[in-house]
């Protein structure tokens, strides 16, 4: 019978437990080699068909010997912000249910700030109505890496600074108060972070980007998406049952 191994990625000593688990080897080996490997030497070395990061797994594996006897399961990271004291009793909600929620936060931010702001209706989110047509894109969705989310890297949304949604809503329905509706939608709310488990099995190629991100932390590198992995659960909800923590930030 499989053994299942949780991978948490909560913390820099959580994600070595965990890979030392899945790999059957000790933490200290495990960093002694992400500090002497050069990812450099690795891709000068190879035949360059893939990115680096990639060959860096691939030459990792040669060195620690994945136990085939077990099944992953992983936990993920919701990035948003919500009211204070929202306790997700509903789950985390695909975009479809979350709009309705976030319209209305919104609605009373924009009538606290001024009455007479009125929705600009000759503009429309294309954005927005493609991932409503889009099981994937309507998530919800979770970054595999906690620390991830104040490492602030290139090309990568800052979801605790503002949602991807709110964003959109109040650009395309308010353009003109853009700044400063949104300025009052961060007072009114709170950075939060849901830690919460998913039912499907972890693929293990994608730890891929774990050896990546501690590689870079290590050697104090630059982040980039290559980083992390996400998860969108294809328009379902995350229900309550599966959320472990609930994490609050100003």
């Amino acid at each position: 019978m499989s053994k299942i191994i949780i991978l948490d990625c909560e913390n820099f000593d959580s994600i070595l437990d965990s890979l030392s688990n899945i790999f059957n080897t000790d933490k200290s080996k495990i960093l002694s080699y992400l500090n002497d490997v050069s990812l450099d030497e690795i891709w000068e070395k190879s035949r360059k068909e893939r990115w680096a990061y990639e060959y860096l797994f691939e030459h990792f594996k040669q060195q620690f010997k994945i136990n085939k006897s077990i099944i992953i399961k992983a936990y993920w990271f919701h990035n948003t912000r919500v009211l204070k004291g929202t306790d997700f009793i509903e789950g985390i909600l695909p975009l479809e249910k979350a709009i309705i929620k976030i319209e209305e936060i919104i609605k009373k931010v924009v009538q606290n700030l001024d009455k007479s702001i009125k929705i600009d209706n000759s503009t429309h989110s294309t954005a927005t109505i493609q991932k409503l047509n889009s099981d994937y894109d309507q998530g919800p969705w979770g970054f595999l890496i906690k620390e991830f989310a104040f490492e602030k890297a290139n090309g990568i949304h800052n979801y605790l600074n503002v949602p991807e949604l709110v964003e959109d809503i109040l650009r395309f329905r308010y353009p003109k108060k853009y700044d400063l509706i949104l300025n009052e939608y961060q007072k009114t709310t709170t950075k939060c972070i849901v830690k919460f488990k998913s039912d499907r099995d972890f693929h293990p190629d994608k730890l891929t980007y774990v050896v990546n991100y501690l590689y870079h932390k290590i050697n104090n590198l630059e982040m980039s998406s290559e980083c992390n992995a996400n998860i969108s659960n294809f328009r379902k909800t995350i229900p309550n049952v599966n959320i472990l923590e609930i994490n609050y930030y100003q």
